[in-house]
């Protein structure tokens, strides 16, 4: 119990970047925290800690022991649920990673309510717009848009987003409104990052399938980034629903290519093959899935 009592409060430390503040939130002395902390450092004969007066930081070693030591107290905690009769009520720490759009609009605003149906449940998001190891990051879920093409992975669909090609009014204004997808050869298209020189783009209407290759002077690995560049009136962007709705509505931004629409993309949980899904992070699964049900873009607040 001394080693997960004193993993437990090093995570603390390493959290709140201070040993006061980790003192406060444990309600035990700051001289307490710091001896325990440094009793770990003899025992583990590595220095967790680059200790300044004025901050406070993982070293190396630190933070590689920081990223185990959340995980084993993960299972510690899932475990001591289960002897104590708790396995109905999921607890301990779940670790999840999602885009920055998708963090930003459809995740981080449902936590709220989500840590108020499940208090012992703790949250630790990566927010990443590249794809991150699961196994090798040691999380739990990911959430992503899109085509899933890694086989080792497990999946469950949350909800369908649907797309939109946009652009500022002023940028139509200079540049003309597209009639008909093969149109964007002339226009500057802002696209994600990709291998290619160009990006292929797709549109359907009333059955019909049309794919042109798009060019543009910016290309973005976030969606927002891309948004924020439709908005400034440098080209036209497909986006989500949840992404450009509000700016739809308010006008600032414009449907091109009306009647026309890229396909709709699905958005999925997943988690690694051959890991069995734990109460926590199921838990999380069904409680976004019953979110989005009714409407995606409504963010749950508390």
């Amino acid at each position: 119990m001394d080693r997960i009592d004193a993993m437990r409060l090093f995570v603390r430390v390493a959290d709140a970047g201070s040993f006061s503040k980790a003192a406060e939130a444990a309600g035990i002395g700051q001289p307490t925290v710091s001896r325990r902390v440094q009793d770990l450092e003899h025992r583990l004969k590595v220095q967790l800690f680059n200790r300044s007066t004025r901050s406070l930081s993982l070293t190396e070693s630190g933070a590689r022991f920081y990223e185990r030591a959340q995980l084993i107290l993960s299972e510690f905690d899932d475990a001591e649920a289960e002897a104590r009769g708790l396995d109905h009520e999921p607890v301990g720490l779940l670790r999840i990673t999602a885009a920055q759009s998708l963090a930003k609009r459809l995740i981080a605003p449902r936590m709220c309510k989500f840590l108020k149906l499940y208090p012992h449940i703790r949250l630790d998001m990566m927010v990443d717009d590249t794809v991150v190891d699961l196994i090798e990051e040691g999380v739990d879920l990911a959430i992503r848009l899109g085509t899933l093409s890694d086989s080792a992975l497990m999946a469950r669909k949350l909800t369908v987003s649907r797309r939109f090609a946009y652009a500022s009014p002023g940028y139509i204004e200079r540049n003309g409104m597209p009639k008909h997808p093969s149109e964007l050869v002339n226009h500057e298209a802002l696209t994600f990052r990709q291998s290619s020189i160009s990006a292929r783009w797709m549109f359907e209407k009333d059955g019909d399938r049309v794919e042109v290759d798009v060019n543009g002077r910016i290309k973005a690995s976030s969606g927002e980034v891309l948004l924020q560049a439709a908005l400034d009136g440098l080209g036209v962007a497909i986006g989500t629903d949840w992404l450009a709705g509000e700016h739809l509505r308010s006008g600032e931004l414009v449907p091109v290519l009306e009647g026309w629409a890229p396909p709709s993309l699905d958005m999925h949980a997943v988690w690694p093959s051959g890991q069995p899904l734990k109460g926590k992070a199921k838990t999380f699964i069904d409680y976004l899935i019953e979110s989005f049900k009714n409407d995606p873009i409504d963010c749950g607040e508390c």
